[in-house]
């Protein structure tokens, strides 16, 4: 099990990694869920309880992936608060 601290580092990387690689992401990922540990893809669903379920059978914590969705290019998400 790792350390906060360590999910916190390994998040930033993911996530720094996905930004920079997001066109080619989006390219053959567009409108699924993707899941991202050591810089790279280990699971993608069309919904997020497939993605956990894929995740469980690879035995990976998913505490430990960095967790996105990828829209299509033409595509926007509003997050609000309710």
């Amino acid at each position: 099990m790792l350390t906060n601290l360590q999910l916190l580092s390994f998040s930033e990387e993911n996530l720094e990694w996905f930004n920079e690689n997001f066109n080619e992401i989006q390219g053959k990922y567009a409108n699924k869920i993707v899941a991202i540990k050591d810089k790279r893809i280990v699971a993608s669903a069309l919904n997020i309880n497939s993605l956990l379920e894929i995740l469980k059978e690879q035995n990976i914590d998913s505490s430990e992936v960095l967790i996105e969705t990828i829209t299509s290019k033409n595509e926007i998400i509003i997050l609000s608060r309710l």
